[in-house]
Parts: C-alpha cells; structure tokens; sequence
C-alpha cells in the first residue's frame, strides 16, 4: 500500500478539539452527591465527545454536528444529537460548541418548520422531525438566552440571522402548527405522525412545557403538562415506575413503531428509560407531585431488587429482557451486544430518579455505582475493558447514546443539570450536598482513552497518532504503529491491514 493511499481529509482527531471547558456552575439548590468528583468528569466527558462525536468530521458532511461514529449508518448525524449537543454545551458552559452545533444544524436540518432528523455522511436527508429533539433545541435556546441576559455568555446570532430566544419562540408555535402537538395536548414523536394514535413516552418532558408556558401565550402548554401525565399514568408500568419504548395514550400496545422496534415496543428500553430522567426534572425544579409519585413506584421497584447494582432494562412486570437477546446495529450490523445493560446509561438513568425522590442513602448507593463503570482520568463513560464480561467496554458500547444519558444522570447527581432560568432570576445559596468516599484516587480501573470511535488506545496513542480516512467511500481510523507505519482498522474495531 502506498502513501498516497491516506487522502487529503485525514484529520488529527485530537488536534481539532476545542478548548476545554468547566461545567456551569451557577448557586442552585437541587439536591447533590459528590458533585466536586462528577464535575471534573463532566469536563472530561465532554471534551471526550467532542474528540470522538465532533471533529472528526469538521472538514465533511454535517461539519459542526454531532455524528454517531457506530450507528448502522456510520457517521451520520441526527436531531436528537443536536439537542443533545445543545444541552450539554449548555450545562458545559461551552458556548462556542453550542453555537457550532446549532449553527451547523441550522444550516443542514432546519427545512422552515422543524429539524430534519437525519443527515447521512453521503448527503442524504431523512425528512420528518424528532419532537425529543425540538424540544430538547428550545429548552436550550431558552437558557442560553438567559445566560445571556445574567451576563454569563456573549449575545450571538448565527450566521443565517437566527438568534437564541427568537428561533425558540418561533419553534414553539411550529410545534403546534405542524401538528408535533395535537388538540388534546398530546405530544406525537413527529410531525403529523402519531399522537392520539400512538406516542413515545420518553420523550415527554413536562418540565421543559411549564417553562415554554412563559414565552408563548398563544399555546396551552399546561394541557400539554397534563396530558402527558395522563398518559404515563396509563402506562402498563406505572405502578413499577416505568413505561413501554411505544404504546398508545390508553396504555394499550402500539406495535413496534419508529426507530427501535425491539420487543414489539413493549419493554422498558433505550427509549422508554428516558421518562426517568426527564420526569425527574419536573420533580426537582418544580416539585411536581406526579412526578413525584411516579418516580416514587420507580424507586420501590428497583431497590426491592437490588438498588443501583440492579439498574438494567425491564419487562412490563419487572422481569429483566430474556438473556439471550441481542442486538447488532452498530456499525451496518458488524458489532453483537445484549439487550441487557447495566451500563452508564441504566445507572445514569435509575439515578436521576433517586436524586428526585431517593433517600440519601440512595443516591450515594447510585454515585458510587456509576463510578464503577468510569476509568479513572478517562474522556468517556464506561471502561476500556469490562472484568465482567458483559460488554460494557468501548468497543461494545455506542459511543454516542450511552455517553449522553451517562451524563444528564451524572450532571444530576453533581447538581449541574438545573434550572438555569430560576437559578438566574432568583440568585440562592449552593447547597453542598451529599459525599462519600468517592475520590479521584479510589478508582482504581488505569485511564486509557478511546481512539475516535471508541476502540480502545494507550494514551500516548490516542494523544498523537489516529486519523479518520476514507477510503473508497469507506470510513476507516488509521493508528500509528511506528514512525512509519500505520495500522487501518474498521469502524467495528477490526485491523484491516498495515499502510506503509
């Protein structure tokens, strides 16, 4: 193989990562445990998404988006990310990432009336919106706003005119407009699709409606508030705390819909688990007593089974997903993994509700949990290599979705995730919060850092020596080996052979 072979588009991934950052840490009042430890990480994480989600396709299609290195079509980037992207620059305090990201989705996704969902490394659009990610978008266009105003973060409009709290404005009504919300209430997953015929609970979020209520008078979003209580009351879950990944209003089965279809949507999985985390919210900043009560049954259940050590993925009746299933869309199928997790993601997750109703013993049993799976000076959630066998390493993991739930779980643990509006308006004093003997220096899991899409690398290696190429249309990382040498690998970690 020929030098000639690496293309003019190979990037040095840690190169074009962006300034670090330190977590927003206004005087807040939210409940926390060990936040000092889970902040650093939160930096970490961050910086870590960045260099792995980001940069790598700076000079490419999507260029400022965030990209999931390893979903069955690699390197594509969908509208979930960018609110993802969004919230988590946000509560990063990084507004120069907020700005790319959503600057970078306007220029791509916006069509006029939503986000379009995905935008594929060949250019092609999957046309439609994801609700969780609108609302997701204006939530945080709304906080920047008021970073804004407290002084916080610089005034920005982007380069096609938009500005923070007028593109959220306008947002909300197109929500109402394009029938992403429908006369009862009732939020659909997209645009003119489902609704009264079927929803996806997790993506429910009552908490970010009773603060959309303030800046737009011309919707009844309190019957959005309510409606979407209605609706988790009917769950075929409730009284374990948990909802299925799609049903209908009534709590009757949907069938599979959308984009995760496993166990004809009847489970407890990657979608549904979101309801944790977002119901939490509405506890914490709002002392919502159905939040409260569901969240409550959320709690009884899981540590009648074991606590934080038990946080996984269920059936409707508490029973954990058969053993032997398994799924393999990472990477156009090439990477197997069970449908069982007890990973960032479940512990991150589970925690939220124990920080919003838990005892203290609770949330610190959650805490002490979730450092389990971080490796001690990493950029990621999860570790290089899992003693238990059970997959929860670098190479099985997303590299994506799991690293975002692990952090809205940890920033709630740490207290970071708050009500930036409140918290601004109405100036409190920091509430210290809960400790245990959680350190930096008790982990005792060796740090090594992923290469770009997670393959685990020495740090002297991921520091100096990845690329991402492409090569016949193909996405590949090339690690240097020696001073001459590099070594290609595929996305699902495979060494494919030695450029010379």
């Amino acid at each position: 193989m020929k030098k000639s072979f690496i293309p003019a588009i190979a990037l040095s991934v840690c190169a074009a990562v962006s300034s670090v950052s330190a977590v927003q840490e206004i005087p807040n009042t939210q409940p926390k445990v060990d936040a000092a430890f889970w902040n650093k990480v939160l930096d970490k994480t961050w910086n870590g998404l960045k260099k792995r989600n980001i940069a790598p396709y700076e000079n490419g299609v999507g260029a400022g988006l965030v990209h999931r290195p390893k979903s069955e079509y690699p390197g594509d980037a969908v509208s979930e990310a960018v609110g993802y992207g969004m919230l988590v620059a946000l509560y990063a305090n990084d507004q120069e990432t907020f700005n790319k990201i959503w600057s970078a989705a306007n220029k791509e996704m916006w069509n006029g009336n939503f986000y379009d969902w995905q935008l594929k490394l060949s250019g092609s659009k999957s046309q439609g919106a994801a609700t969780d990610a609108e609302e997701d978008i204006i939530l945080s266009l709304v906080f920047a706003q008021k970073l804004v105003d407290g002084g916080k973060w610089k005034d920005y409009t982007d380069p096609s005119g938009k500005k923070y709290l007028e593109h959220a404005k306008k947002m909300m009504g197109k929500m109402w407009e394009t029938e992403q919300i429908t006369s009862k209430g009732t939020l659909a997953p997209g645009a003119g699709w489902g609704g009264e015929s079927f929803v996806n609970v997790g993506y429910f979020s009552p908490a970010w409606y009773k603060i959309f209520a303030k800046y737009d008078s011309n919707h009844d979003w309190n019957k959005v508030v309510d409606r979407s209580y209605e609706i988790i009351a009917n769950s075929p879950g409730y009284s374990l705390g948990m909802v299925p990944d799609w049903m209908k209003p009534d709590g009757s089965p949907s069938g599979s819909l959308g984009y995760n279809a496993y166990f004809n949507a009847k489970a407890f999985f990657k979608d549904a688990i979101r309801i944790l985390w977002r119901v939490a919210i509405d506890a914490i900043w709002f002392d919502e007593p159905r939040a409260k009560t569901f969240l409550q049954n959320s709690m009884n259940f899981i540590n009648s089974i074991g606590g934080a050590e038990a946080a996984n993925f269920f059936q409707m009746d508490g029973q954990l997903l058969p053993a032997e299933d398994v799924w393999t869309d990472m990477v156009g199928g090439t990477i197997t993994r069970h449908r069982r997790e007890h990973s960032p993601m479940t512990i991150g997750m589970w925690a939220t509700a124990a920080m919003a109703v838990g005892t203290d013993e609770d949330k610190k049993a959650f805490s002490q949990e979730m450092a389990k799976f971080y490796d001690k000076d990493a950029d990621y959630f999860g570790l290089a290599v899992d003693p238990s066998g059970m997959e929860e390493d670098t190479l099985h993991n997303e590299m994506y979705f799991e690293q975002f739930l692990g952090w809205f779980g940890t920033s709630m643990m740490s207290g970071v995730f708050s009500n930036i509006e409140d918290d601004i308006d109405n100036p409190k004093q920091a509430v210290v919060g809960l400790t245990t003997s959680l350190s930096e220096s008790s982990q005792e899991n060796p740090g090594q850092e992923p290469d770009a899409i997670g393959n685990t690398l020495t740090p002297s290696i991921a520091e100096s020596s990845v690329k991402l190429v492409r090569n016949k249309g193909q996405v590949r990382i090339l690690r240097k080996d020696s001073e001459d040498r590099w070594i290609e690998y595929g996305l699902n970690g495979k060494k494919l052979f030695k450029v010379h």
